[in-house]
């Protein structure tokens, strides 16, 4: 059991649900759950008795989260202190992108920021915005730059560019190609339920982009066939440009429109849009300049 396992553990008590404490800690529900049985399983005890309204904390659980949780928040005041120690801290920006946007957006990323500074050095992470949200929160990264909703209350964002949802279809699919043809209106297509017939690419649940889609579907009663559930956006294209289903992408990664394997149709949804957003904690926002950053970076883009 280390320390990711007590914060894990405690968060459960104090939140009494497995899935308020997923969202205070910004992992999904299905594997804080596959957490908690790992470590009941090295431990060899119960930690929580679950029913249908109600998660109860074991006396081992009780104790983890007693004794814990000191530790926990001395760990990560201690990893705080290191981290600001020396005299070039302000000289490395450790910079997390959303596993999506890495390939299309990085290179932009740090140019903006050298237009600021061309001496700082760059550390960057990948994964998913609710991780890298909470590692700003933390102070173990210094900005972020992924799409909204920005859960956490304690961070600044700066907008970077309007980002809109595009339906996605294989050329080869000319039935699904004709339907969207005969949809289109100036503001794009205004309703997707004649897809339903189609089966279609979907990122897995718990992503902000299948949540975004999930309430697109959901407002014209519509529930999709989703034949894959993927881990990346890149995949999802792919599997499109074989025509094994349809798919949402964002905007931003498919900058230069239609090629020859895909055709993209825009939706007349206003559910349909939001924000690519530079993200940081009000001190790392100021010592970076975040403000000026995202002016850049909109020039760029």
């Amino acid at each position: 059991m280390d320390i990711k396992d007590i914060k894990y553990i405690s968060t459960i008590v104090e939140m009494a649900s497995f899935s308020k404490a997923s969202k205070k800690l910004y992992i999904s529900q299905p594997a804080l759950s596959q957490g908690i049985r790992r470590i009941e399983a090295e431990l060899g005890v119960t930690l929580f008795v679950r029913d249908r309204t109600k998660v109860v904390p074991t006396a081992a659980a009780l104790q983890i989260a007693k004794e814990g949780m000191p530790l926990v928040l001395k760990a990560e005041a201690l990893t705080q202190s290191i981290i600001n120690q020396g005299t070039d801290v302000a000289y490395h920006v450790r910079i997390g992108l959303s596993q999506f946007y890495g390939h299309h957006m990085l290179g932009k990323t740090l140019k903006s920021f050298q237009q600021i500074e061309p001496s700082w050095e760059f550390h960057v992470v990948e994964g998913e915005s609710h991780f890298l949200e909470q590692q700003i929160c933390d102070g173990l990264v210094d900005v972020g730059l992924f799409p909204t909703p920005i859960y956490s209350q304690d961070l600044e964002s700066y907008p970077v560019l309007d980002e809109q949802i595009l339906l996605a279809i294989s050329v080869e699919n000319k039935k699904a190609i004709a339907i969207a043809d005969s949809l289109m209106t100036g503001d794009g297509i205004r309703e997707i339920a004649p897809f339903g017939a189609f089966p279609f690419i979907l990122l897995r649940e718990g992503l902000k982009l299948r949540t975004l889609v999930n309430r697109l579907c959901q407002a014209e009663c519509f529930v999709p066939k989703a034949v894959i559930g993927s881990e990346t956006l890149d995949s999802c294209r792919s599997l499109v440009e074989d025509d094994y289903g349809i798919t949402f992408l964002p905007s931003t990664l498919n900058s230069k429109g239609d090629d020859d394997k895909v055709k993209f149709y825009p939706l007349a949804s206003k559910l349909c849009f939001r924000q690519l957003v530079l993200v940081a904690r009000s001190d790392r926002a100021k010592r970076f300049h975040l403000s000026e950053v995202a002016h850049i970076m909109q020039q760029f883009l």
